[in-house]
């Protein structure tokens, strides 16, 4: 063995769930499982022991979707989650405290506000920002990352002023007295935005400067226990970035790109499809966009919401549009990845689907659909129908429950997210935080999965909570399904990769609320401690 990790507690998440107290490694592959005597006599000259003294070993968690590259680019901006603020007051403190860390025209980048976290109950908005940040342009992301805010100075530089148009799937919200821009934009007015924001910065940063951020964001992944992760928005110069760290040796995460569609057509004409690569970096999904996001009401839904403006969303596009890009990407043959969340957005999603697999199918590509929110009893159906898998984040529910609550109505919001009956119905789900829309840790998904209960204490939907063992094998054999690994992660297993998640107690003999608590110990993967603490 190259390396030996005993006197532990190794739970395989086989189809038995075996339990062993140690676990043997060669060449990054799981080579031996037993008992610490047992493993013992596999030592040789050089072998590495690794005493986990009691710790509790899973597969590796795996985060089936999240935005790694858009974390890392974040990564040093303001935090403006509920944790850190709770009125426009302290938004707007945190604007001017980083104004005078930097030059005059310098971009002040901030993420994960969302007006219900705010005692005002509303966007910060360009006269807000224009008090404290007048010679610096500021971009505000909501925490959906579906829709931002922006300062006059930054409104300015993107553009955008009384004559601009909404586009196809966006929303420029303008002053009703004034017809002037009020700075907050959603879906793809913000993605325009952020793209140019984010291409640019790109663009200016030196080799150093790209890998720095990938790794970075790779070892917060590490630090939170993950070993996988994949990646839910890969831009043509992220994927660059990826390349380089893995060439220098600084990826601590294995990553699955989900390539934009918009701009996959040079990935296409390349003849590169879902699979290529190798174990640390390997292309995924097309990834498309049905409709808009849930926490800031832009998921487009049959019924309106119950919020401002008290309407049905954005559809980013049209029903034959989506169509005809998911008839595309199929023939190509990639596996294909939309985010659809409202009940309208996705109706035209499995319509799509159904026009190229039909309303049987095994669905041999593993076409997905990205958070699902709205799965009501018909549309889970035709999912099932189809053999969809689905991306879920039960980390939604403590962080963005109650901004549910508001949009959708308590009775609307309690059939939200059915993880139970999807499970029930033999869906393979695969789970996730999605970040930065959410808090990145996993304890927090599985224990959300479990309580299913929103940041003011009303449980969601209770007869939809998972156990928590259902909850773990989300982040370890569903996500590895849903990335095509399942031979390789997802249990642990003679000849699977030697990926493990170590914890100090298992997140099953503790109460729910308690998982959140319980430390990481190490983070392996390939045999190799990347995280330890």
């Amino acid at each position: 063995m190259d390396t030996i990790f005993y006197n532990g507690r190794v739970n395989t998440l086989d189809s038995t769930g075996t339990v062993y107290s140690a676990v043997g490694v060669k060449h990054g592959r799981i080579a031996a499982l037993g008992s610490d005597a047992e493993l013992r006599k596999l030592v040789y000259r050089g072998t590495k022991m690794i005493d986990l003294k009691g710790a509790v070993m899973f597969p590796g968690f795996m985060e089936a979707h999240n935005h790694l590259s858009i974390y890392g680019y974040l990564l040093n901006g303001i935090d403006l989650s509920a944790s850190q603020v709770s009125c426009m007051d302290d938004v707007l403190v945190k604007v001017k405290a980083a104004t005078e860390k930097v030059s005059p025209g310098t971009w002040i980048k901030g993420s994960r506000y969302a007006e219900y976290f705010l005692a005002e109950n509303r966007h910060p908005q360009r006269h807000d920002l224009d008090k404290v940040s007048p010679e610096h342009p500021v971009i505000l992301f909501h925490t959906s990352f579906h829709a931002c805010t922006l300062n006059s100075r930054a409104l300015e530089l993107a553009n955008i002023d009384r004559n601009s148009q909404d586009p196809q799937g966006g929303k420029i919200e303008k002053d009703a007295s004034t017809g002037e821009p009020t700075g907050v934009l959603h879906d793809q007015s913000m993605t325009t935005v952020f793209n140019n924001l984010f291409f640019n910065d790109l663009a200016e940063m030196g080799l150093e400067e790209r890998i720095s951020l990938v790794e970075a964001a790779s070892l917060k992944f590490a630090e939170n226990g993950l070993v996988f992760a994949g990646e839910a928005l890969t831009l043509p110069g992220v994927l660059s970035m990826f390349q380089e760290t893995l060439s220098a040796g600084r990826l601590h995460t294995r990553l699955y790109t989900m390539n934009y569609a918009p701009l996959a057509d040079g990935l296409a004409e390349s003849c590169i499809r879902t699979g290529f690569g190798s174990d640390m970096l390997r292309i995924g999904p097309i990834k498309l966009f049905a409709d808009g996001g849930m926490s800031n009401r832009t998921a487009a839904v049959v019924n309106p919401y119950l919020t401002p403006p008290y309407d049905n969303g954005l559809k980013i596009y049209t029903p034959q549009e989506l169509k005809d890009n998911i008839k595309r990407f199929h023939d190509l043959g990639y596996q294909i990845a939309v985010h659809a969340q409202g009940d309208a957005g996705l109706i035209d999603t499995l319509d799509a689907y159904e026009a190229v697999l039909g309303c049987q199918s095994n669905n041999p590509l593993r076409h997905r659909i990205e958070h699902a929110g709205c799965l009501y009893p018909e549309l889970l159906k035709r999912a099932i129908g189809m053999n969809l898998m689905i991306a879920v984040q039960p980390v939604f529910f403590s962080e963005l429950g109650d901004g549910f609550i508001e949009a959708f109505g308590l009775e609307v919001a309690q059939s939200l997210y059915p993880f139970k009956s999807m499970l029930k119905a033999g869906l393979i789900l695969g789970g996730s935080s999605d970040c930065p829309v959410s808090d990145l840790d996993p304890r927090k998904g599985l224990s959300g999965a479990v309580l299913r209960q929103s940041p003011s204490g009303v449980v969601l939907g209770p007869e939809e909570a998972l156990t928590m063992d259902e909850a773990l094998r989300l982040y370890t054999q569903g996500a590895a399904y849903l990335s095509f690994n399942e031979k390789e992660n997802g249990s642990i297993e003679l000849g699977k990769r030697a990926d493990f998640t170590i914890m100090e107690e298992d997140p099953r003999l503790v109460r729910p609320e308690e998982v959140p608590d319980i430390p990481f110990k190490m983070t392996v993967v390939d045999g190799r401690i990347v995280w330890s603490g």
